[in-house]
């Protein structure tokens, strides 16, 4: 919220005439005004239909219809009880003449208030002197705030510290206002002395940014800081995570699934990170801290939050911003407020939505008679001698109406396994509401969502996906005094989770890895076998995904709970300016899984007689049809956090000169039943102390000083504490006279920020938890004595090292804001460059000599990332039904090793200094064998070769393809670049609104091994079919070298080379993710506002969506923003239809 200006004593006289001349300058305006607007006031036409109404009725039924408000004293209302009126169309002024004048009784109508009153003939004579103070909500007082009696041009200016005194009568009411706040009516009812508290207006709040343990306004921040459009994030999908690619600036995100109810975090549909990834030990925490309401929550958790209970969302990326976190905010933040409650009527908003759910793209392979003539294809280009597998008879019945299915079969395993959609349902309700002293926010969400998996109608359970997630929260702000505040915030997510026993993210791959024509998915049973149960088909080495999906199911639970308390204590009547805050949370989580399995009984067809149509069958296995617990799969993990925090906040102002000073002294303890070893057992402690300093002159220039000092538990007691300063300074140009002269006519606003710093990490690796300390384990090897078996003996799991440093991400950042043609067109924009020193990682240069049973950790690097984040918004209001908000954002990121361990006898091409972080080494293929010649006059490379196999580059020239010539290629596995562009049109009661995204500078392999048609059962990808090499097909680089039944690495060894440490494979399977993707596209229409007063409704919208309705890419086999995992559980495509209503 908005912190005001305080100002010293000396000053006050001459602040006193200006406030004093703006309060007359206001008071004549507000004359003028009323007499322009007197004629308009009252004039509503009104119809009432009232017998023996109360006050309370007759007044609810003209606000409802007018939008005015009453005050009056009980006793008047005594007199003019009961109210018996019918009238239709008649203006407001009439109705109160008729039920109030006639009882003898005025009123007056300014501002849609009308305050009730005593008739009388002479001025009030007995007026009291009332006193009181003006605050803010946090209870700063408001110097300049405008008391008048209501009704009139009487009134007083409130001192520097907020007081006011006026003379009034007991019966009159009080409007306060002043500039940025709500104004307040505030009746006396015979006190003399009346406090008020203003609240800030929705426009001063958008001029608010949110820092780290804090507000500031936007001018003044120093920090690249986002605030995000909450509106911008509503989607038809259950993850809010989801909608953050391409919507914010300087986040790194992408999509890798669209599975229903992930209640893991590596289950999520969305990977995203705050300028991407720097650091490059593989375990290391790269993911940014996630904030809800102050309490350090889980991605889970923000995926769970629905659009509609956030109030702010900011995203902190440079170390500015986030060094007041310690090493919790390394990688960045991500800084949610959720809405609290508000003093006056109760508002209640009903949401529901209806929604069809689909994947975006389809894995087309080739039909089962094509298959099989591909398959003879595929063996005779190999073995010209060789008989082929299926012989014309045979491929001839495949499909053939005229034959049984199941004993000529051809299986579309999609079809079989998968529905074409499914149907999902998502609803929630909140209430917002209060008074002066106690005001609530509280909301309940539901969303059902379902898989597309079948099941069959002889199995005994339900074998798709149904997740039913339960939102709950309540936020409550109690004024326990001027000035004292007490904060509470509770809230809870439960998901029920059913699904099959297998893995779903496997199952589209299940249905890839069969055969479509060797056994049919299930048969009619046999004489031996008549008895009711699935008889699945199988081979002795086949896979049946059809069976795979109706082994068992699992019940899984996953909820998060939160409570936090915070007190808030303004200290102004101690020292000007100053507040403490005091807080204490706690967050608890649980995760459950109950696998339940059976064994399915399998089949082979052993004769069929087509003359009388019995068949025989052989069972493969002893199959049990009861449900039994799975060993495996079964979990029960919790978890918990407790958190404290102790703050003060001190700001002064003087002349033109703000500053303000905090400190935060923060705690956290982690407890998990996870326990794995004794050391698991210990609690998880961290601790930190940060300030941060603030200077502004002349609302221009502003500096900005912080520091984060951290204790850690993982380092030796010589390295535990890290001291990490950060500086940040601005320059709000656009406020220069020079400026001013030349361009104010055409741009309104110009800043420029820089900023530097340093944060510390100390999530380097996830295993051991203490580096200092050594980590021993065991292991099964043969006991040498003679029959004696297999023995465990102790082995040095890790090796401790006293030296290990802190993680530093040390961090420059340089910015500007503008807004140009009165704020038509407003646009922001970053260079950063963030370097990453100690980085922790294991020391694999060691030589084997030196007796390591593995390789101890150790800071062993430095890595460096530059990248540009910008953001653009165009807003322009053709008239008061028409106008348009276009935005755009655009983010690079490039991270590369900048000084790293490696081995000496490593050549150039493959060494990590001066490569990117997630850049892939392979083997550079320069095309396809052409003839058998070319095979014989080129470099030896292995595997039995023959014309239309991969050809590679020998780049170490020494008549050899092995591991010596692989090196760097293509784009790294995260994506460089991302944007989006998104607008909002609205015409009288429609509103359109549209979003795009698109990626690119991205690569991965489209892993051969895995799509090797014919290998394993494996099916054959429409693709592969379409553009393979043959002797009709004779181009440089088609999609799929020569066929074969064997696994390409038969044939190329170096597909698919796996070492050590990574895996190895050719640029001719590499891609590039590249894509634009419209990413939704909604129309709604509000009823008109004539209905919503007959109906008493504040707000009704219909509205239809459909979120990724087509995507535009030269990758056609899958959805290529799932890269190298197109098997993964598909990107859903939405079409929705929803409803809001509000009262």
């Amino acid at each position: 919220m908005t912190k005001m200006t305080h100002f010293n004593p000396p000053l006050w006289n001459e602040l006193l005439k200006i406030i004093n001349l703006q309060c007359i300058l206001l008071i004549l305006f507000v004359i003028g005004l009323g007499h322009s607007l007197k004629a308009q006031s009252g004039e509503e036409k009104i119809s009432l239909n009232l017998k023996n109404a109360t006050m309370a009725a007759f007044e609810k039924e003209i606000k409802k219809q007018a939008g005015y408000a009453f005050f009056y004293k009980d006793s008047v209302a005594k007199v003019i009880e009961p109210i018996s009126i019918v009238v239709k169309n008649t203006t407001l002024k009439s109705i109160l003449d008729e039920v109030i004048v006639k009882k003898g009784f005025s009123y007056i109508i300014e501002d849609k208030t009308v305050v009730v009153r005593k008739a009388s003939k002479t001025p009030q004579v007995n007026l009291v002197q009332i006193t009181g103070r003006v605050v803010d909500e946090k209870g700063n007082s408001i110097p300049g705030a405008t008391v008048v009696i209501h009704g009139t041009t009487q009134g007083v200016a409130a001192d520097f510290d907020g007081h006011y005194k006026l003379m009034a009568s007991p019966d009159d009411v009080l409007r306060v206002s002043f500039i940025g706040y709500k104004t307040e009516i505030v009746p006396i009812k015979g006190k003399t002395r009346v406090n008020v508290i203003l609240r800030p207006t929705s426009e001063n709040i958008d001029e608010v940014t949110v820092v780290a343990f804090g507000e500031q306004k936007k001018e003044s921040v120093v920090s690249s800081i986002t605030t995000v459009d909450v509106k911008q994030l509503k989607s038809s999908s259950s993850d809010l995570t989801t909608q953050f690619a391409g919507k914010i600036p300087g986040m790194i995100a992408w999509q890798t699934g669209g599975i229903p109810g992930a209640l893991t975090e590596d289950e999520m549909n969305t990977k995203f990170y705050i300028r991407g990834i720097t650091s490059f030990q593989t375990s290391a925490n790269i993911d940014p801290l996630i904030l809800i309401d102050n309490v350090e929550s889980t991605k889970l958790d923000l995926a769970r939050i629905a659009p509609e209970d956030i109030e702010s969302f900011s995203v902190l990326k440079d170390a500015s911003a986030t060094a007041m976190y310690g090493a919790r905010g390394a990688n960045g933040v991500i800084l949610v407020t959720t809405k609290k409650g508000e003093a006056g009527s109760v508002y209640t908003t009903v949401r529901y939505e209806a929604i069809l759910s689909q994947p975006t793209r389809e894995i087309e392979v080739v039909d089962p008679v094509t298959y099989m003539k591909m398959y003879n294809e595929a063996l005779l280009s190999r073995n010209p001698d060789a008989s082929p597998e299926y012989d014309m008879l045979d491929i001839e019945r495949r499909g053939n109406k005229n034959y049984p299915s199941w004993v000529y079969p051809a299986n579309d395993w999609y079809k079989i396994l998968f529905k074409k959609h499914s149907i999902n349902h998502h609803m929630g309700v909140n209430v917002r509401g209060g008074s002066e002293i106690v005001q609530y926010y509280a909301s309940v969400n539901y969303n059902r969502d379902e898989g597309m998996l079948k099941t069959d109608r002889l199995n005994q359970f339900d074998c798709n996906i149904t997740n039913n997630a339960f939102a709950f929260r309540t936020n409550l702000t109690v004024n326990l005094n001027a000035g004292i505040q007490l904060l509470l915030n509770t809230s809870a997510n439960l998901d029920k989770y059913h699904g099959p026993l297998s893995d779903v993210r496997e199952a589209y791959g299940l249905a890839f890895n069969a055969s479509p024509v060797d056994f049919a998915p299930t048969y009619p049973a046999d004489e031996a076998h008549d008895w009711p149960h699935i008889l699945f088909g199988k081979t002795e080495t086949g896979i049946n995904p059809y069976a795979s999906i109706h082994t068992g199911y699992t019940e899984r639970d996953r909820y998060s709970a939160t409570v936090r308390a915070e007190y808030i204590h303004n200290l102004s009547s101690l020292v000007k300016g100053l507040e403490l805050r005091a807080s204490v949370s706690l967050n608890k989580t649980g995760y459950y899984a109950t696998p339940l399995e059976l064994s399915p009984s399998y089949y082979q067809l052993v004769n069929y007689d087509d003359r009388t149509g019995k068949h025989t069958l052989t069972q493969l296995n002893e199959g049990r049809r009861t449900l039994q617990p799975s060993p495996s799969g079964k979990a029960n993990q919790q978890g918990m956090q407790v958190a404290y925090e102790v703050r003060g906040l001190h700001t002064a102002a003087w002349k033109d000169h703000q500053t303000s000073l905090t400190a935060v002294f923060s705690a956290q303890e982690t407890t998990t039943s996870q326990v794995g070893m004794v050391l698991d057992a210990i609690p998880q402690r961290n601790a930190s102390f940060s300030m941060r300093g603030t200077y502004g002159y002349k609302n221009r220039y502003f500096l900005e000083a912080s520091f984060g000092y951290n204790g850690s538990e993982r380092f030796d007691r010589d390295h535990q504490w890290g001291f990490f300063p950060a500086v940040g300074a601005a320059w709000v140009v656009s406020d220069e006279r020079f400026f001013q002269e030349h361009t104010a006519n055409w741009l309104s606003f110009l800043k420029f920020r820089l900023s530097w710093g340093q944060v510390g990490n100390d999530g380097v690796v996830s295993k051991p938890r203490f580096t200092h300390l050594p980590l021993i384990g065991y292991e099964n090897i043969r006991d040498p004595r003679p029959e004696k078996g297999d023995m465990q003996r102790p082995v040095v799991v890790s090796y401790p090292n006293k030296k290990i440093k802190w993680e530093i991400a040390e961090q420059v950042n340089l910015g500007v804001e503008l807004k140009m043609f009165n704020g038509l067109f407003e646009a922001t924009a970053d260079i950063y460059q963030e370097i990453r020193h100690n980085i922790l990682d294991h020391r694999t240069t060691l030589p084997s000599t030196m007796g390591l049973e593995n390789y101890q950790l150790a800071n062993v690097g430095k890595a460096r990332s530059r990248g540009i984040d910008l953001s653009g918004k165009i807003q322009h209001a053709f008239n008061k039904d028409f106008w348009v908000i276009l935005n755009g954002t655009f983010t690079y990121s490039k991270a590369i090793y900048k000084e790293v361990e490696e081995a000496i006898d490593k050549p150039e091409w493959q060494r990590k200094k001066g490569q990117e972080i997630s850049q892939s080494i392979g083997y550079i293929a320069e095309g396809l064998f052409r003839d058998e010649a070319e095979i014989r006059n080129s470099p030896f490379q292995g595997g039995d070769l023959k014309p239309g196999d991969i050809r590679y580059r020998d780049l170490n020239n020494d008549g050899i393809i092995d591991v010596n010539d692989a090196t760097y290629i293509g784009f790294p596995t995260t994506p460089r670049v991302i944007y989006g562009f998104s607008g909002n049109v609205n015409y009288k009661n429609f509103e359109l609104a549209f979003a795009f995204q698109g990626s690119g500078k991205r690569g991965f392999f489209v892993d051969p091994a895995a799509i090797n048609p014919f290998v394993n059962d494996r099916a054959m990808l429409k693709a592969i079919y379409d553009d393979h090499w043959s002797e009709n097909n004779m181009k440089e680089r088609p999609f799929w070298p020569r066929l074969s039944t064997q696994n390409i690495s038969i044939h190329n060894p170096q597909e698919g080379n796996t070492g050590d440490v990574e895996r190895r494979m050719s640029t001719y399977f590499m891609r590039e993710c590249s894509f634009l993707r419209c990413t939704s596209i909604e129309l709604a229409y509000n009823m008109p506002r004539n209905l919503l007063n007959k109906w008493r409704l504040q707000t009704i919208k219909f509205y239809a969506r459909v979120n990724n309705p087509f995507l535009i890419s030269n990758f056609k086999i899958w959805d290529v923003e799932l890269g190298g995992s197109g098997f993964n559980y598909p990107i859903q495509r939405t079409f929705s239809l929803g409803l809001n209503v509000s009262f």
